[in-house]
């Protein structure tokens, strides 16, 4: 559920930073009059911020995804393995 939210606040902020800081700069402060605009590399950065905020949520769907069965290895196909070796001896010398 938080990755979809996150998604979904990534999206938003990504297609529309305009009114994305707009909203928060309404719910942020209080002000009379029209909001105060924001520079132009204010927008830019909200913009990259929610590409990082897509990019990691996807990757982290995409890995969950992937550790659910693809990746994981069974010991009956691994034919070629080398045996395991017993860490647990000790070797004493007289």
């Amino acid at each position: 559920m938080l990755k979809l939210l996150l998604g979904g606040i990534g999206l938003v902020e990504t297609l529309y930073p305009e009114r994305f800081i707009r909203v928060l700069t309404r719910l942020s402060y209080e002000y009379d009059g029209d909001a105060p605009t924001p520079k132009p590399w204010i927008v830019t950065t909200a913009r990259i911020e929610g590409l990082i905020i897509l990019t990691a949520v996807v990757w982290s769907a995409l890995k969950a995804d992937c550790n659910c069965g693809l990746l994981s290895r069974n010991d009956e196909s691994d034919d070629d393995a080398e045996p395991a070796v017993e860490t647990d001896q000790i070797d004493t010398i007289t």
